[in-house]
């Protein structure tokens, strides 16, 4: 089914290319509680089974940033190694895993940002530690649990030898469980002010050499309105480029929306499309948003329909370290 006539797009002056970035973690429940024993169906089930042969029928490379947990998993961590080039293997930090102070949860629900510098520090080289350590190569990209990046992050994460963060959401406000407003960030990928990872400086880079590639969300078209929109504003879901609940339609249509929207603030620039999800979101059981095989299914077909909108369109699907190779 492919939702986008050929000529749809085909007087677009600039690049464009689809990344999807998949947070991986162990198998988690109705609440996001984690499964016990913990489980790595997500990787097996999802990953090996399902996910992998999907993108390599389409030529895509995913970028799967990977909880501690998972990298801990030795049959998980050998598995993954085994993609090779076929994938872009990155880190989600998943603090409560990790020293100092780590234990197995019942919740990730802290965000990095709710660490002291220290703490946070201590648990961003503990996880790229165990990475290398692991697959024997430094992570160069990075997505923080829950996008609860902080004011010391991106200089930590740039210490560390990271080149792309993907923790921002544009039009989005954490606030209100301790985390950061991105509801001014750019759309579009950015090096960022070090201390408000959602500020570009009006320069050809910000404060940091480490590249922002947000994830690509816009607001709902009613927020456009000013008197309408402030009154609904906290029941207008912004459009996520996510599978897990965007219809096949909305997908391509919020696609095609930033691609018109930054062809006409940018021109020239390239055009990145941005797509997250979690790996346990295509196997029945394993999170809350797909509690049976229906409900994974449609999720995974929602994606094999963006992945092949991508695809009718010629754009290509490059990990997030890629990208940064186009913003040099």
């Amino acid at each position: 089914m492919v939702l986008v006539s050929s000529g749809s797009l085909s007087s677009r002056s600039c690049s464009l290319f689809l990344c999807i970035s998949i947070d991986c973690e162990c198998d988690k429940g109705l609440r996001w509680q984690v499964q016990k024993p913990i489980s790595f169906r997500g990787i097996w089930e999802g990953i090996q089974s399902s996910l992998q042969p999907l993108f390599e029928h389409y030529r895509a490379k995913p970028t799967y940033l990977l909880s501690p947990e998972v990298i801990q998993d030795e049959q998980s961590a050998e598995m993954l190694m085994s993609l090779g080039k076929r994938a872009e293997l990155g880190t989600h930090l998943h603090g409560e895993w990790l020293d100092p102070n780590a234990f197995e949860p019942n919740e990730t629900d802290t965000l990095q940002c709710e660490y002291t510098p220290e703490e946070e520090y201590l648990k961003l080289e503990g996880l790229t530690s165990l990475f290398s350590s692991t697959f024997s190569y430094r992570p160069t990209s990075f997505r923080a649990g829950r996008f609860g990046i902080g004011k010391h992050s991106l200089g930590f994460l740039e210490r560390l030898g990271y080149m792309v963060d993907s923790s921002v959401t544009p039009f989005l406000d954490w606030s209100s469980i301790g985390g950061r407003t991105f509801k001014n960030a750019p759309t579009q990928p950015y090096y960022p002010s070090y201390q408000s990872p959602d500020h570009a400086l009006l320069a050809p880079q910000g404060e940091a050499s480490i590249l922002e590639v947000p994830v690509t969300i816009l607001p709902h078209p009613l927020m456009h309105i000013p008197w309408l929109g402030s009154i609904l504003e906290s029941r207008l879901r912004a459009r996520w480029l996510r599978p897990t609940w965007s219809s096949i339609r909305g997908l391509a249509h919020l696609a095609q929306d930033v691609i018109r929207r930054n062809q006409t603030l940018v021109p020239l620039r390239p055009i990145v499309l941005n797509a997250m999800f979690h790996n346990v979101e295509v196997v029945p059981g394993a999170s809350p948003y797909a509690q049976n095989k229906r409900e994974a299914k449609a999720v995974l077909r929602r994606l094999e329909e963006l992945i092949r909108f991508a695809s009718y369109q010629q754009i290509p699907m490059i990990g997030l370290t890629d990208v940064r190779e186009l913003w040099r």
